[in-house]
């Protein structure tokens, strides 16, 4: 059966509210209690070297080789990604109210870069790891979604889209090799983003969120690692720990 980017995602997530643990917690000394946020995927419940539990692809990618599974080291999980030309996008439905919870984090390693890699043309159109927030649909069901990116070759806070019909917009957070290998904690406002990048104020749901690590349009090689994405309310953005920093490299 075809699995569509948004129709044909299979299965709902039930939101879970954690508190921030004690390893989670800020550094000693500080007034603030433990922060709640919600865990949109940390890989805990995915068996070891497996695509991860309760996400998709589009009907296009169904024949084609998932480069994507699940590790472990030292105790904590990442999904490891590569890609040789396939270009599969993983999409996981998950709701939140993005009001409620603007600042979204994630970890994540880019290991390999395409070469050449420039998100606004199509024939370079690669990025050693991409993060699509999927808001909602417009009137004809083209998704309205910010896609953040590791780049080959376009600078930090780059903010643009290729030609055509719904080509997403992206952001770049991360460029080149001088942080190839090492764990980096990213995060984002998505109340500030969706309304500079898409002109518009935050839906009551999102849809979801999607990963891609591709190299087709350059012919080449990516790799990197995605882990434990979260969202967080505004008030604890100032107190937001570096939860990646013991992720192994």
């Amino acid at each position: 059966m075809r699995r569509h980017i948004l129709a044909g995602l299979a299965g709902c997530c039930v939101l879970s509210l954690y508190t921030a643990s004690a390893q989670d917690a800020p550094p000693a000394g500080g007034e603030h209690e433990a922060l709640p946020y919600i865990v949109i995927e940390d890989f805990a419940t995915t068996p070891l070297d497996s695509l991860p539990h309760d996400w998709r692809w589009r009907g296009k990618d169904d024949n084609k080789p998932k480069l994507y599974a699940v590790r472990e080291a030292n105790g904590r999980r990442y999904l490891a990604a590569q890609d040789t030309g396939h270009s599969v996008v993983l999409m996981k439905r998950f709701h939140w109210d993005p009001r409620q919870y603007p600042i979204m984090t994630w970890c994540w390693r880019a290991d390999a870069l395409p070469p050449g890699g420039d998100e606004r043309y199509t024939e370079t159109n690669d990025s050693a790891a991409g993060v699509h927030v999927i808001f909602s649909r417009n009137w004809i069901g083209i998704p309205r979604q910010i896609k953040y990116v590791w780049s080959t070759t376009l600078a930090p806070g780059t903010v643009s889209r290729r030609k055509g019909i719904a080509r997403p917009w992206f952001v770049v957070l991360q460029s080149g090799p001088e942080k190839l290998g090492q764990w980096l904690q990213e995060w984002v406002d998505l109340e500030k983003d969706h309304e500079r990048v898409l002109s518009s104020k935050l839906p009551k749901k999102t849809i979801g969120i999607a990963l891609l690590t591709d190299a087709n349009s350059t012919r080449g090689y990516a790799a990197a690692a995605y882990a434990d994405f979260r969202v967080w309310p505004r008030s604890a953005l100032a107190h937001i720990p570096n939860y990646c920093a013991g992720l192994p490299p």
